[in-house]
């Protein structure tokens, strides 16, 4: 903790930045060197003001320092700096990388060196729902890990079909990692923790603001080999994602989609730009020369709570599918009780969902 302020009241200095930061560290090397002390190398650099020495020389708190230490004692917090060794070495090479990165979960360096980012509209059609899941079933047979952002729509349906398919993902945050938006992927935040991480640049306690997307989307493209756009008008925030990716020079995949569909614009767009037309996880993996897995352990069927059975064998008797409401009149449980219930099976990898607000077994 004691390294970690230096850090934050480095990345916290007024007038500083991450550009100057990281002409400090060049020069300087860690912030317990310069920061909170009288150095003289300090004074000797002229690319900073007397007003920010005098500041960096200060020894004290950064700001909100008690209630970040509670946070993370409390959160299980974890963090990496630009100079350690398990920071992403991709996301080390973009344009002013995030100096600290908070993360909770299952940090794996390895990992996350194979990684692909897969963006999309919160809008999503059953299309790009059904294409998603089957794109990220086969990237998490090879291997490779999926990063989005834990939005609504595509990210949440990348993230849910990386963690029922036992793959390693990473959700990058908008706002400080102990704190969940949207509060609806709570419950999926909790299972991507059993097996990856949640990780973000802003401090622990941190809430969400909309300026910190288009600095977390940089984060998602730069961790990532390449970027898979499955849906999202030329405007959204999946083709900023896709900018950040091209100034990274990363490769870009992009899922074509019907011509008369606004969610298709940003994705058709970017194949006319030249990104690669994807139809399956195989395009990826040929495009990122990644070898494909052949060889896949079966799943075995999961233990299920004696609720998750009830449903489960609700919506066996009722093949081919049951609605929703059909299976809140059979249970006799409350709606926001069983959409639970209905989100744990589907993590599970033995339900899903159809048109017309209707389940069906996968076994």
């Amino acid at each position: 903790m004691k390294n970690l302020r230096k850090w934050i009241r480095l990345l916290t200095t007024p007038g500083l930045g991450i550009k100057l930061s990281l002409r400090l560290i060049e020069s300087l090397g860690d912030p317990s060197n310069f920061v909170g002390v009288k150095s003289p190398i300090l004074k000797e650099l002229t690319f900073i003001s007397q007003n920010i020495k005098d500041k960096l020389s200060l020894d004290i708190d950064p700001p909100n320092w008690g209630r970040i230490q509670k946070v993370m004692e409390s959160k299980n917090i974890k963090y990496l700096t630009i100079l350690d060794d398990d920071y992403p070495s991709l996301l080390k090479s973009i344009f002013e990388p995030p100096l600290i990165l908070f993360y909770r979960g299952n940090f794996d360096s390895e990992k996350i060196r194979r990684s692909l980012a897969v963006v999309g509209t919160r809008k999503c059609t059953f299309y790009g729902k059904e294409q998603t899941k089957k794109i990220v079933e086969g990237l998490c047979m090879s291997g490779v890990t999926i990063i989005s952002g834990l939005a609504l729509g595509i990210d949440t349906i990348a993230h849910f079909s990386a963690v029922r398919n036992y793959g390693y993902t990473v959700a990058v945050l908008g706002s400080g990692v102990d704190y969940i938006y949207p509060p609806e992927n709570r419950k999926l935040a909790d299972e991507i923790l059993k097996n990856g991480i949640l990780i973000s640049e802003f401090l622990p306690g941190s809430k969400v603001e909309r300026w910190n997307f288009p600095r977390r989307n940089r984060i998602i493209s730069g961790m990532s080999l390449g970027t898979l756009v499955v849906e999202g008008s030329k405007k959204s925030g999946a083709m900023l994602t896709s900018k950040f990716a091209l100034e990274q020079n990363r490769e870009i995949f992009a899922l074509p989609g019907d011509i008369n569909r606004e969610q298709a614009e940003g994705p058709n767009y970017l194949i006319k730009l030249g990104a690669k037309l994807t139809e399956s996880s195989n395009d990826i993996l040929e495009g990122l020369n990644i070898k494909i897995s052949k060889d896949v352990e079966p799943a075995f069927f999961p233990e299920l709570s004696s609720e998750e059975e009830e449903i489960y064998q609700i919506i066996l008797k009722n093949k081919p599918a049951i609605s929703i409401d059909n299976l809140i009149i059979n249970s006799q449980k409350l709606f926001s009780e069983l959409s639970t219930i209905i989100l744990q099976l589907e993590l599970k990898n033995i339900i899903k969902r159809l048109p017309g607000n209707k389940i069906a077994p996968l076994f």
